[in-house]
């Protein structure tokens, strides 16, 4: 294969990101269904051809949209969560440290991309048959990994309880960071701080509260997923 000439490649570059950010938005306004290669092409003012090129099809183009943003948050999830377990050599977290290495790089996503938690939302309450394997393994794998920091700060709380309360806390989080991309316009550095803060205290508040359930009656069931069934 021809290698190509870096301005190609920054072209390419510029491209790509063109269709991808232009995919965020339209995916996330519209949904999946409602959206095609042509209008997606249109409206990120390149040829259907390039589009085509760039990613093959709709499903793959939807699918590294939300990779884009999803993999590198979490691994900056998982990362601040091993500094803190290294910091704290084998002891027991404190619950609002898990909590805050859990949602504050999404929180901090969902500032600088607002329309990416809009799409995400759509994707896990409504996900198209195709995208719900690379969700399961991108979404569900992590929170094992927070749901086992939280069984070590929280043992009279059931694992399953645990689960759910993740669920609740993410989803949380998700609504609020949309509704939050739609009502302001730009960023305020000591409010967005404030607001963390909060989120964090409100999450482990409901992580570390008694089961209203005594765990010795809590009914067998599913484990909890964090994706919609269609």
């Amino acid at each position: 294969m021809e290698r190509k000439t870096p301005q190609e490649a920054a072209a390419s570059r510029e491209t790509t990101d063109r269709l991808l950010d232009t995919a965020e938005r339209l995916f996330g306004e519209h949904g999946y269904d409602r959206v095609g290669m042509r209008m997606l092409a249109e409206a990120a003012k390149v040829n259907l051809g390039a589009a085509t090129y760039h990613f093959g099809s709709k499903q793959a183009l939807y699918v590294a949209t939300i990779m884009r943003r999803l993999r590198p948050v979490n691994a900056e999830r998982l990362r601040l969560l091993r500094e803190a377990q290294a910091i704290a050599r084998g002891r027991p977290l404190l619950v609002e440290s898990i909590v805050e290495c859990m949602v504050r790089p999404p929180y901090l996503l969902g500032l600088e991309h607002p329309g990416f938690h809009t799409l995400l939302a759509r994707a896990l309450f409504m996900p198209p048959p195709f995208l719900e394997d690379a969700l399961r393994g991108e979404i569900e794998a992590i929170n094992e990994v927070f749901v086992a920091a939280f069984r070590r700060s929280l043992g009279k709380v059931p694992v399953d309880l645990i689960h759910l309360r993740v669920i609740f806390s993410m989803g949380a989080l998700l609504m609020f960071s949309v509704r939050m991309g739609k009502v302001r316009s730009q960023r305020h550095p000591r409010l967005d701080a404030s607001l963390l803060q909060e989120v964090v205290r409100f999450i482990a508040a409901g992580l570390q509260s008694e089961p209203a359930v005594p765990p010795q009656e809590w009914p067998p069931n599913p484990r909890p997923t964090t994706l919609a069934r269609r």
